[in-house]
């Protein structure tokens, strides 16, 4: 077998790690190096030493031009939509939902979520009476139960 397939099948075996692992792009810049390296092997006659310059020298270019130019064009689903990442609870925060049992005072009601078809055992967050139907928003998590505040806006108090 030809060395210069071997660095093209190193270079492929590189590109599906990279796919593996979203938002680095520190395989890419190997997988072009090692790429580069096949191209110089199948059309000159150098030696390993000097096809192994080139591969650091490509690799070490794409780490300082191609990586971060990558990082500015390519998002990761975080950077997209930073509220659906974090711990569970810290989803919920500032989410909206909808009273479907009255929370008293200090009584727990029930919410369901409008972002999530979840239903929740909630408190008030300041101890004021919400009633059923009412729009509230999620200020925080307790135990098991949201503490919430009446949204502002629209909504049957």
């Amino acid at each position: 077998m030809e060395s210069y397939l071997v660095f093209y099948t190193l270079a492929g075996v590189l590109l599906v790690i990279e796919a593996f692992t979203p938002g680095t792009f520190l395989f890419i810049c190997f997988a072009f190096g090692v790429a580069v390296m096949g191209l110089c092997d199948q059309f000159t006659k150098l030696n390993f030493t000097y096809l192994m310059a080139i591969n650091l020298g490509a690799s070490l270019m794409a780490l300082l031009l191609l990586r971060p130019f990558l990082k500015l064009i390519i998002k990761s689903p975080a950077q997209l939509d930073p509220k659906n990442y974090g711990s569970y609870p810290e989803k919920l925060l500032n989410r909206e939902a909808m009273v479907f049992k009255a929370i008293g005072g200090h009584e727990m009601g029930l919410v369901k979520l409008y972002d999530f078809d979840e239903t929740w055992l909630a408190k008030s967050a300041s101890g004021q009476q919400i009633g059923q139907g009412s729009t509230v928003v999620i200020k925080g998590m307790e135990a098991n139960h949201l503490l919430v505040d009446l949204a502002p806006g629209p909504g049957l108090n």
